[in-house]
């Protein structure tokens, strides 16, 4: 038996053989499993069971950790799963259960209608509207047929009685009796004046005539203005009265430069200012009036703007009657005064008395004197404009503020029918001139006194004047005699006196 050569232990191949031991198949296994696991783990990713492997794992985590929200978003380029994961916790879940309508069935044929509806308009008209319905030809032949879709357009009004009992005018003012005692006496032969049933006429001829536009018909409350228009005759003096029962509107109206120079922009710039009143009288100095400079601006301007060239038809026509007006306007600025709402206290007739005064002596004219009564006062006035032939009730803005200081341009003193108009007919002066309130005072005065005067307790109210000029101041060096004073009576001596000393104290007297 042959043996291998020893090998010298310091030989090179020695230490070499020694270092590599025997490998047994166990230890091959386990470096081969090990080359296959590694192997695995590099190739996974790039296989379809990472994401499920993943997920697995990120399920087991969250469960320990509570339940969460995450958003998935794809990359549509290399097709390759992102999840974002979302802290916010689901707190409840709510479901929605869909209910499905369930539709009426179809009808088999036409059903006829009747529908109604009620409403109100902005203007207090109560509408109340119909839908009739019924069956027809084909719809080829209807709408050729004006009278298969119409409408049949119905306004119905109850046009008011007029006050005529004491008890009937006492409801409006209770005042009333106390203050005209007189009226006792006339209202057995008083009449409700044809003017009253002239009004209402004239009111509802307006709304007919805007019957189809329902936004422009008369409201409601400017419908029922009046209360009453009696026809009085005092049975002892045959002093005859119009006795009016309405509101109280405003008006702002009016100009004049010989006593008011300056006007308040507030008043002329209102919606339905004018220059002008009906009661106007010729200018006393060369003042001019306060809105002559803006009216000769207007002209011009309108004058300019006509200039133009290309302007339509419409707008000239337009522009022509501007001008005639401003015309007529700055014509009677230069050669009249008017009455000043603001400072004067007058009260606006209704247009529908212009024109009848040869048939009817109780038609009140432009100029005649009269008596306003409010509650438990009464004011001198005279008639100093004319307003809408379907209106009654308004008065000048002095004459408003007084009644009610909240009264405005656009505020009225009072709304309800609570303001009694005692007019006198045929009292106006001959010749018109500037207010003398002074004057206006004694003579309403006076004829207050011929249909039974005012009742004890009450007074005819006192104007100011509004363009008294100041007191000049006392003259330097000038000195003011002391007032003298009666002593009172617990003062005076109870001596006998002599004859001289009572006749002078009967002079004194």
């Amino acid at each position: 038996m042959s043996q291998e050569p020893a090998i010298p232990e310091n030989d090179p191949q020695h230490s070499q053989w020694r270092q590599q031991p025997k490998r047994g198949c166990f230890s091959s296994f386990i470096r081969l499993l090990f080359l296959l696991i590694l192997l695995t783990g590099l190739l996974l990713p790039f296989t379809p069971f990472a994401g499920k492997i993943k997920k697995g794992i990120q399920d087991i985590v969250e469960s320990a950790r509570g339940t969460k929200e995450r958003i998935i978003t794809r990359d549509v380029l290399r097709d390759v799963i992102k999840e974002v994961p979302v802290t916010k916790e689901i707190v409840k879940e709510v479901t929605k259960e869909v209910v499905r309508e369930v539709q009426p069935p179809l009808p088999d044929k036409y059903i006829a209608r009747k529908d109604i509806d009620v409403a109100s308009l902005f203007n207090g008209i109560t509408v109340k509207t119909k839908l009739l319905t019924e069956e027809g030809s084909f719809a080829s032949l209807e709408r050729l047929d004006p009278e298969s879709y119409k409408a049949e357009f119905q306004l119905s009004i109850r046009v008011p009685k007029a006050n005529q009992t004491m008890v009937e005018l006492s409801r409006i003012n209770k005042h009333l009796p106390a203050i005209l005692p007189g009226l006792d006496a006339m209202l057995p032969a008083a009449k409700v004046s044809g003017f009253y049933h002239k009004l209402y006429e004239n009111k509802t001829n307006r709304v007919q005539n805007d019957l189809t536009r329902l936004n422009r018909v008369l409201d409601r409350h400017n419908f029922y203005d009046t209360e009453t228009i009696l026809e009085l005759t005092h049975p002892a003096t045959q002093r005859r009265t119009l006795l009016i029962q309405s509101e109280m509107d405003v008006v702002a109206d009016g100009s004049d430069g010989d006593r008011m120079p300056t006007l308040d922009e507030y008043i002329y710039m209102s919606d339905y200012y004018q220059p002008f009143t009906s009661y106007a009288w010729a200018k006393a100095t060369k003042t001019p009036n306060p809105l002559l400079a803006k009216w000769e601006e207007r002209l011009k301007k309108a004058q300019e703007e006509f200039a133009m060239k290309g302007l339509s038809s419409a707008r000239n026509r337009e522009l022509s009657a501007i001008i005639s007006a401003l015309k007529v306007e700055i014509s009677e600025m230069k050669a009249r005064s008017s009455l000043i709402a603001e400072k004067d206290p007058f009260v606006v007739i209704s247009l529908l008395f212009r024109g009848y005064g040869d048939q009817n002596k109780f038609t009140p004219q432009i100029g005649d004197y009269a008596a306003v009564i409010h509650e438990g006062k009464i004011y001198p006035a005279i008639c100093g404009d004319y307003g809408p032939s379907f209106k009654m009730g308004e008065a000048s803005l002095l004459m408003a503020k007084t009644v009610n200081p909240k009264a405005t341009p656009y505020i009225r003193p009072e709304s309800d029918l609570k303001v009694t108009y005692l007019i006198f007919p045929g009292t106006a002066e001959k010749t018109r001139s500037a207010p003398d309130l002074v004057k206006w005072q004694e003579k309403c005065t006076s004829l207050l006194g011929e249909v039974g005067g005012i009742g004890s307790g009450y007074v005819l109210h006192t104007w100011d004047n509004p363009f008294k000029k100041p007191e000049p101041p006392p003259a330097p060096g000038s000195t003011t005699p002391p007032a003298t004073t009666t002593p009172p009576a617990s003062e005076t001596k109870s001596a006998p006196t002599k004859a001289g000393d009572a006749k002078a104290t009967d002079t004194k007297k």
